[in-house]
This record gives structure tokens, sequence and C-alpha cells, in this order.
């Protein structure tokens, strides 16, 4: 997805659980690289964002109460959030056009409109997912559709047949990206440098991203695809190209997020957008601009427990991460004991409760089944008598 994160977040206040409570959590936005437009200066109260996009130069915000916040340059009027500005569920920017799904549905856009990029094709509904690139824009149909608008110079808008199954879509500049739902990716448009040749094997993806002439894809073992122009080696992922969960293409560079909440970025580096500031920890979300990139940050730190206590209980990193069906929970306990294994989302809400009762020692694993619910990340939360741990997984939900 060109400048705009793959994940939609929930925003995480203090959250209580049997007495012993996480750490403060307001999901703020930290922004680096170019601020000649003021694309960096986050607007105050600088909490409860719970999803980040970006444009050209300037970026949104998504908010927990449903609201978008807008800065950085607005010449064209793609800081101007249209009235009502409430009940948006997703965001997305291109060059220097904005674009927020509503709940029910719908897309608004608003900004630069030259190209038509703007003008949302009748009818507007069934909306899912959404993207801009440099002047058009791309949604999603709940029926697994892709409709697109906006200029067309070298076939950007043109969805190849047959125009089904998709499951999720991104805009490069001038090229789309769409994800069906057999894990194989389809890309359209400009190839001048290879952004629409997709590498082999052509399979097992679970997330996409565009930048301006590359094209990124997450493949569900956690490793990183890209491919088109290198010529700021932004498609040369780091080593080691493993245990991402989130990606996101800027002009000319790469972010992706891995499972431990850190941000690797690579490419073009001459304003510092891939200087990700310290401390690179505890964040859940990511995009990528021209010149610039943005973390949402997540300040939990886990449970607070009283230090003296020996570890008794361990919990592995859920596999796979992320994961678009089920998700091996495994964990170790040192001696028998009552446990709880509960699955919550990032506003603290209780998801599911996925064991609960004595067990004895040794390894154990359950199975958390995603179906039905929406792809985000969550916190997987496994408490032994007083021991308590806490892991992140992501779902990306595959119809």
């Amino acid at each position: 997805m060109l400048y705009a994160s793959r994940f939609l977040m929930a925003a995480v206040s203090l959250v209580l659980f049997d007495g012993y409570s996480y750490a403060q959590t307001d999901g703020s936005l930290v922004c680096w690289g170019s601020n000649s437009s003021g694309q960096c200066d986050v607007p105050a109260p600088n909490e409860a964002f719970v999803a980040a996009a970006s444009g050209g130069w300037h970026c949104l915000g998504l908010k927990a109460d449903s609201s978008v916040v807008c800065w950085g340059l607005n010449t064209a009027g793609q800081c101007d959030i249209p009235s009502p500005n409430q009940d948006f569920v997703a965001i997305a920017g291109g060059e220097a056009h904005s674009l927020a799904l509503k709940s029910s549905g719908m897309i608004i856009c608003w900004g630069y409109n030259l190209a038509g990029q703007c003008d949302v094709p009748e009818p507007n509904e069934e909306f899912t997912a959404l993207d801009g690139g440099y002047l058009h824009s791309i949604g999603l149909k709940s029926d697994g559709t892709v409709v697109c608008w906006g200029y067309n110079g070298t076939g950007q808008c043109d969805v190849p047949e047959p125009n089904e199954d998709f499951v999720d879509v991104a805009g490069g500049g001038e090229h789309s990206i769409g994800l069906r739902a057999d894990s194989t990716i389809v890309c359209w448009g400009d190839s001048s440098c290879g952004q629409c040749d997709v590498p082999g094997p052509n399979q097992s993806f679970v997330a996409v991203s565009g930048g301006g002439y590359h094209s990124l894809g997450l493949r569900s073992d956690g490793s990183i695809a890209c491919w088109g122009d290198n010529s700021c080696g932004q498609c040369d992922v780091p080593a080691p190209n493993q245990d991402f969960i989130a990606l996101s293409g800027g002009d000319y560079h790469s972010m992706g997020l891995k499972a431990d909440g850190t941000i690797v970025c690579w490419g073009e580096n001459g304003d510092g957008q891939c200087d990700v500031p310290e401390p690179n920890q505890d964040f859940v979300g990511i995009a990528g601009g021209y010149l610039h990139s943005i973390g949402l940050h997540d300040y939990i730190t886990g449970i607070e427990d009283d230090p003296i206590l020996p570890p008794s209980v361990v919990l592995h990193t859920p596999a796979p991460n992320p994961f678009s069906s089920t998700a091996s929970i495994g964990f170790e306990l040192t001696s028998a004991d009552q446990v709880s294994l509960d699955v919550y989302d990032l506003s603290g809400r209780l998801v599911e409760a996925l064991a609960e009762g004595e067990m004895t020692a040794g390894e154990h694993s359950v199975l958390f089944n995603g179906s039905g619910l929406s792809s985000g990340v969550y916190l997987i939360r496994l408490q032994s008598g007083p021991q308590v741990a806490t892991a992140r997984v992501v779902l990306i939900y595959l119809r």
C-alpha cells in the first residue's frame, strides 16, 4: 500500500486483569525523516491513534473515536477533512489526496482531484479496504471485486480479469496491486521497473504494499518479497528476512514491522527516513511516505508482576505469525497450576478464553481460531498463579 499502514489497530488505555495492570498505552505516533511541510509534526494531543497512513507530504491518523486527523502539506486541501468527521474505520493517502472508509462501507475522498482520483464511482457502498496511488485510488468491495478510479495513463485502473476473490489492495505510484484469496498477487499498470513482475513462487502471500516504483509482499512465513526499482536498495530486505508482521512502501524506501514490535527500514535515507528513532520497540503499525516514515507506537510493557518471583511460565511466539485462519499458541509450565489463556484486542476487550483450569507441568499447545474476527493485532495473555506472560499475534483474514 503506497504510503499507508496495513493494519487497523485499536487504541489501548489502562486495562486491569485480575488485579494486574498494563502500563499506560497512549496510541501515539512517531514520525521521522523529512519535515519540510510539517508532515512529522503530529498534532496534539498525540494519543489515542489506532491507525496511520501517509501521502506524499502529508499524513493521516485515525483516532479511537473514529475521527480522522490530517497534517502536513495542504496545498490541494488534502488535509481538509470533510464533515462530519466521524464513523471512519480506515484511512489511506495518495500523493496529494486522502481517502477514508466509513463504517457504512462508503469511501470519502478529498484533496487534489485533477485526474478524478477523488471521484468514487457509484455505487459508493460495500467497500472494505482502500488505498491511494500518485493520481489514482483503489477500493476493495465486500464481494471480492476491486474498483479503481483516477489517472489511468499506464493502465493502473484496468483491473485484470477475473475481477474476483481479492482480499487486499495496494496502490503504487502508477501501478496497482491486488492480493487474491488463494494467496497469490496480481499487479497491473506501469511496470517499467518490473514493479508488476511478481517473483516466484507467487504463493503464500498474506499482505501487499506499493512504493513509488516498487512493490512488496508479505509471506505467511514472515518474510518480505520486494520487486521493481531497486536504485536505492529499497528491494534489498535486510537480514534476517523473517518474523515480519506488516510492511509499507515509501517512494524510494521500504518498511517492515517485526513480531517483537521493532521497525526495520531500508532504501533511500537522504532525509533520515530509514533512521528509526529510539526506543525502537513496542510498535504496532507503520506507514511510509515520500521522504518520511510513521510508526504507531504501543507503550505496553507487560503485566506488572512481582519481580522477585522466579519465572514459572513461558509463552512461546504464536505460529504462524501473522496467520490467516488458526495460530498455535504454545506455552510451558514448570509446575502444575491453574492456568488461564485469553485473547484480547488492543482496546483491552476479551475476545476469547482459549483455556481455563488445572494443567500439568510441561509443554502445552492451544489453537486460536481467527474466523470471524477483524484483521489486526491481538494480545495473548497467559496466567499461571501469580505469573503472567503476554505475546502479540497478527491476524490477516483471507476470505
